[in-house]
């Protein structure tokens, strides 16, 4: 698993959350996201924006 922190997700439908974790597989599938509230071991930051395909 790995652990990204970016400034924006895009989920289906249009709904953008701000300062998420994104979590994703070994082969770089998305798994689940969630608030960036503090400063995270382990969590490369990115930023931009990740985006969630509806095939997700």
């Amino acid at each position: 698993m790995n652990a990204r922190a970016y400034n924006y997700i895009k989920m289906p439908g249009n709904k953008v959350e701000r300062q998420v974790v994104v979590v994703t597989d070994d082969n770089g599938r998305y798994v689940s996201h969630h608030k960036l509230t503090a400063e995270e071991p382990f969590t490369e930051w990115v930023g931009g924006c990740y985006v969630v395909d509806s095939e997700s």
